[in-house]
């Protein structure tokens, strides 16, 4: 391994049940119920343009409409989740190590640069990351693999080089199209959920890399089945 890349929601940080939290009252202040069920069909690993033509269905929106409706939301999802931020457990050693060891790294998220610099910022965990990605880096949002190949590029490795750290299962899909070693997290969805995406393994949080797995996640090789094609 040369570089670990991370997705951020539910993996550096979780902020799944803000994330709920926020767009159930973001319904709601235009006067739409957000059940259970409609969370997990309509939002639930759903990129923000495709959950506000849900919300919107009765209107057409603009691109600039469209900007300025998911602003007011994510600015919602951060005033909710300051008091609350924190990392995902272990996370912060985890990244020392990484740094001890040369490896480089990047984050490949699909939130907008403003929740990006909120959460680095905030946990100071800048220094860490030699890369940072954010929706406006990419034209095709996950599960298309394109952010996680921008990221190898910034870094300049190889899919067989990269181990990516993701939760959902959709990042997943993108991550294991992009030809990499997938972790998966268990904040989000179940560990066999996980595995059927595609993650080759599952941790609940940072602490299961003890030194033994570290030193093991170090050498780790790819199927020749699983690298990303030419």
């Amino acid at each position: 391994m040369k570089a670990a890349i991370f997705d951020m929601d539910g993996v550096i940080v979780d902020t799944n049940p803000h994330h709920r939290l926020a767009w159930r009252r973001y319904f709601e202040r235009y006067g739409k119920a957000l059940t259970d069920d409609d969370f997990v069909r309509y939002v639930s690993g759903k990129h923000n343009d495709d959950i506000l033509r849900h919300l919107f269905a009765d209107r057409s929106l603009s691109p600039d409409e469209a900007r300025q409706l998911a602003a007011e939301k994510e600015a919602l999802f951060r005033d909710l989740y300051r008091p609350d931020m924190t990392p995902v457990a272990g996370l912060p050693e985890f990244l020392q190590k990484l740094r001890k060891a040369g490896i480089r790294t990047a984050v490949g998220t699909s939130a907008p640069v403003e929740n990006l610099d909120f959460v680095m910022d905030a946990l100071n965990l800048r220094p860490y990351f030699d890369v940072l990605l954010d929706e406006s880096k990419v034209s095709r949002p996950k599960p298309d693999p394109e952010i996680y190949q921008q990221a190898m590029r910034f870094l300049g490795v190889e899919p067989q080089e990269s181990v990516i750290f993701e939760d959902s299962t959709t990042g997943i899909r993108a991550a294991s199209s992009a030809g990499a070693y997938v972790v998966g997290l268990a904040t989000t969805e179940t560990p066999e959920k996980l595995i059927e995406a595609g993650a080759n393994e599952v941790i609940q949080d940072f602490t299961a890399l003890n030194p033994s797995r570290f030193q093991d996640l170090l050498t780790r090789s790819i199927p020749a089945d699983r690298l990303a094609k030419p």
